[in-house]
Order: structure tokens, then sequence, then C-alpha cells
């Protein structure tokens, strides 16, 4: 009898809590609803993630989730379109998993589920690992993704300050001897910074001092330096947050007279263009980094023509962020194309994207010694007139350690570039080609 009980005791009770699940359906209902999540159906497409969710975990099958979690890891590197979309996702499936360990609480007193057989844990644990191979496979380009994926996920308390510590450590190493792993950084604060309680964010991740010692250092880059500080302000100089969520509420709040039409209207319209923003610097990162020419001339012809000056303004970005005379060879390879300049003649594209680079030549050529021969190469590939060239040279803003008149420096890079042009973007194109 006493063995009987025994034997007994030591098996696990089965309770409604622990339900098997069928690892394949699991795995092509999930694939199914991520396939097809947006941010314009996030709602819907994810109450059904959620129950889906709440039974991976009730399985307490530690392989299966594992494997769900990966599922939607992996889609938050690889589909950069929707990075936002994956982070809310997380963060809902965690707050709907919370929610129902505390209505089983109210059944089971003593019920804590496995508290290492669960979405949160499981996910700390894949970010780590993630992070490693990354880092060991020299994959920039998915490191500033998974960065940004995972500051959203730290920002939305998915992740705890434990579980980025050692990351931060890692990349604020690095990043006094590598460029890319500055950008990184950047990449991970992004969203901490746009959060309401930035500061508090900073001060757990003591991030003031990380970038205030990698300044102290004599030997790190220009890019590095102009990064760091750049950041340096904007943590001494915090931008207010806007405490309406939208126009309609504002308006509402001061009593202003307004046809709702137009309410509607102008938050469409900058919901939209934060849209096209993001996705003008995702093409432009690809584009460049890629070094596609026909994923440059598609995208172009997919804007709208008052939106191309946008894109234009996006690769100059990346350009000069990269420093590279190389990308600036290649962008001028790009703009040379007859397609690009007929697409880029409507609305004054070239004119309105160049302008607000060149209105900052002088800050930038600080960091990019280069900055004025690859402008001068970027502008010249364009075939603006000379009229319209000389107009744009009037908008450099001296700043007061300027050796000489900026325009007159830049119209000279520019007669230069015109001498040497034809060269350099053969150059590019035999490259491209090679690739």
């Amino acid at each position: 009898m006493s063995s009987t009980s025994s034997t007994v005791g030591t098996q696990q009770i089965w309770r409604p809590w622990s339900i098997p699940l069928d690892d394949m359906l699991m795995r092509r209902k999930l694939c199914g609803v991520l396939n097809k999540i947006t941010d314009s159906n996030f709602e819907s497409m994810s109450d059904r993630i959620v129950p889906l969710a709440v039974s991976v975990e009730r399985s307490e099958n530690s392989e299966l989730l594992d494997t769900f979690v990966r599922m939607i890891f992996q889609r938050g590197l690889s589909d950069t379109r929707f990075t936002d979309v994956y982070v809310n996702l997380c963060q809902k499936i965690v707050d709907e998993l919370e929610g129902e360990r505390s209505q089983w609480r109210r059944v089971d007193l003593f019920h804590i589920g496995n508290p290492m057989v669960c979405f949160e844990t499981s996910l700390r644990v894949l970010s780590q690992y993630e992070f490693d191979r990354i880092v060991d496979s020299g994959d920039l380009e998915t490191l500033l993704i998974f960065s940004k994926f995972v500051g959203g996920l730290f920002t939305e308390g998915v992740l705890y300050v434990s579980d980025v510590q050692s990351i931060l450590d890692d990349l604020f190493a690095r990043a006094r001897y590598s460029n890319g792993h500055s950008v990184a950084i950047r990449r991970f604060l992004s969203p901490v910074l746009d959060a309401f309680n930035a500061s508090q964010f900073l001060d757990l991740l003591a991030i003031f001092p990380r970038v205030e010692n990698i300044l102290q250092e004599g030997k790190i880059s220009s890019m590095t330096r102009y990064i760091m500080m750049h950041l340096h302000d904007e943590i001494l100089y915090p931008q207010p947050q806007d405490a309406f969520s939208s126009s309609r509420q504002r308006i509402e709040v001061y009593g202003l007279d307004v046809d709702d039409s137009d309410l509607e209207s102008a938050d469409d319209l900058q919901e939209d263009l934060a849209r096209i923003l993001r996705a003008c610097d995702e093409q432009a990162r690809y584009t460049i980094f890629r070094r596609d020419f026909i994923r440059g001339v598609r995208f172009f012809q997919e804007l709208r023509v008052d939106d191309r000056h946008l894109f234009v303004s996006s690769l100059l970005s990346i350009v000069f962020s990269s420093g590279g005379f190389d990308d600036a060879a290649f962008i001028a390879g790009l703009f040379s194309r007859d397609a690009i300049r007929d697409l880029c003649r409507y609305g004054d594209a070239f004119i309105e994207g160049f302008g607000p680079s060149m209105a900052d030549l002088e800050d930038i050529c600080l960091d990019v010694p280069d900055a004025y021969p690859m402008m001068a190469l970027m502008v010249h590939s364009s075939a603006l007139s000379t009229s319209v060239v000389t107009d744009l040279a009037s908008l450099i803003r001296p700043t007061t350690s300027s050796s000489s008149n900026p325009r007159e420096r830049f119209l000279e890079a520019y007669s230069f570039a015109a001498l040497k042009s034809e060269s350099a973007v053969q150059s590019s194109v035999e490259e491209e080609a090679d690739d």
C-alpha cells in the first residue's frame, strides 16, 4: 500500500493546465497567421496567435515552446517592414499569458506554472543566443535589425535590464573599434529614447557613463564619435514627449473648433509620412549595402512623385553615415541612369532631396572629410543645370570652423567631379556587375 502511494505521489498529476499539443499543427497555424499579420490587421491576427501561445505554454513542452518563440523571433529579424508589429505581438502574448496565469490562481492558489517553461524565459534565452550567433557570424546587417528588435522588446517591458545588460556590454566594448557596433547601439536605443519614461530606462542601463567612456577614448573613428556625441546630446537634452495621442485629442482638450474631416486627414497624413520615411530608409540601406541598382530603380517607380525626394535624402544619409567614397560612387551611378533622372525630374526630387544634406555639408565634413567631393560626384551625376547647382551650393551653412567659402569650395569640387565622374561612375557599374 505504501509502495503504491509512493508511486502515485511521484507521478505528475494531470490537470487541465497541462494539455498536449501537436507540433506540426502548431507550426502550420502559427506560420499561416505570421504570413498575414500587418499593422492594419494586427488586432485580429494577434487574437488568433494568443490562444495558440496559451496552448503551447500549457503543454509544458519546452521544445515546442522554444520552437514557437523562435518562429516569432526569426520573423521579427527577417521581416524588417514589421519589426514594431512583432515587438507588439510579443508584448501582447506576455500580457495575455500573465492574465491567464492570474485566472488560474483564482482556482488554484498554489498554481505558479513552470517558470522555466514559459514564453518570457524562452524569449530571454533566445535573445542572448541569437546575439552571440550574429556577432560570431559577423553579419552586421542582421545585427542592426536584431538591435532595434531587442531594444523594442526592452522598451515594451518584455525583456528586463538583466536580459540586455550583457548585450549592451558587448556592443559598447566593440564600438571602440567598429563603426557598425556603434550604429547597433543607436538602433537599440532608438525605441528607448522615444519612450515616455526614457530617462528612467537610460539610468537603469547606465547609458550616459558608457557613452562618456567611449568619447574619452582617443582612437575612435569619426563616425563612432559622431554617433556617441549625438547620443550624448539626446540624453542631456531630451525632446519633450507629446502628451496627446492624436490631433483630435489635442483639439478636444483645448476646445478648438476644427472640422472633423480635417482632423482625420491631418492624422492620416502624419502616419502616412512616417511610414514612407521608414520605408525610404530601409530601401536605401538595402540598395546601398547590396549594391542593388534594380531595387533602387523599382522603389523610385513605386513612390509617388511628391515623395521621391525623401528617397533621395535617405540615400544621401546612408552614404554619409558610412563615409565611404565607394558608396557615393554607387549612388552616382544610380542617379546617372536615365530612368532615375526622368523619375526625379518631376516634382524636383533631386533638388529637394539634395537640399538638407547640402545645408549641413560643413557639419558633415567634420566627420566625413571627403563629404565635399562625395556630394559633388552625386550632384553632378543627377545632370542638374549649372544654375540649379549654384543655388544648391548657396544652401551650405558656414560654421565657425569654416576655413574657406563653403559655396566656392563645393563648386570647385563640382568642377573637378565633372572631369572625373565618367570614370568613377563606370567603376561603380563594373563593381555592381561583378557582384
